[in-house]
């Protein structure tokens, strides 16, 4: 009975102590994901903060007006185009009107004409359909070609004059572009090892979960017993 004795003490001792290190390593992988926690959130702050200086540089920096006056040229070829339809029309009725033409090259100019004014209603429809007031800069509307004109020149010479400050930017801009891809390789990295981390940690749980079982069965078997 004594060496009985002895077998369960020395069972639920032993039961006991695995329970002990069992927490033990619960807690070194709590504190392990806690590092790896603030890790990650440090680095995805410093991932949004690269992002919103780029997209602030971008903005507010040049590439705006880039845009529009790549937006605004594409504009004035549009009325360019219309003007020399218009030009075109003009000359095929003045030829119509005071040339010595055959009943042939009437007909001819006559589908020139017309062709040339499909063309010219076009142009004239696809800038009717644009808007350019996400172009506008002050009070001007942007509704005809002089107006236009004027906002293009305008940037232009904006953009000539910042031609030294644009040199900064865009070195600031490669520079924040080449910190971006090692943030981002760090932080997927950084959300593995959390995986991995917290699937040690669930199984370690439930290992513990099981040792604690054990020992409550062998205390409720001495008392029983």
């Amino acid at each position: 009975m004594n060496c009985l004795l002895v077998f369960w003490i020395m069972e639920i001792l032993n039961l006991e102590e695995k329970v002990k290190n069992a927490e033990a390593l619960i807690h070194q992988k709590n504190e392990a994901r806690l590092e790896i926690v603030q890790r990650l959130q440090k680095r995805e702050f410093d991932r949004f903060h690269i992002r919103t200086q780029l997209e602030n540089l971008s903005l507010y920096h040049g590439y705006y007006k880039v845009d529009a006056i790549r937006y605004l040229q594409g504009a004035l070829d549009e009325y360019d185009h219309v003007d020399e339809f218009t030009k075109q029309i003009k000359g095929s009725f003045h030829r119509l009107k005071c040339g010595r033409n055959s009943l042939a090259e009437e007909k001819q100019i006559l589908r020139e004409i017309k062709c040339a004014q499909e063309q010219k209603e076009k142009s004239c429809a696809n800038l009717e359909a644009k808007s350019w007031s996400h172009w506008q800069l002050g009070d001007v509307l942007l509704n005809s070609k002089e107006s236009i004109k004027s906002q293009f020149d305008q940037l232009y010479n904006e953009l000539e004059g910042e031609s030294k400050q644009q040199k900064a930017y865009y070195s600031k801009i490669k520079g924040l572009q080449k910190r971006l891809p090692p943030v981002e390789r760090e932080i997927s990295s950084l959300e593995k090892k959390l995986e991995e981390i917290d699937c040690e940690r669930k199984e370690l749980y439930g290992h513990l979960e099981q040792l604690r079982s054990c020992v409550d069965t062998r205390h409720l078997f001495w008392i029983v017993n």
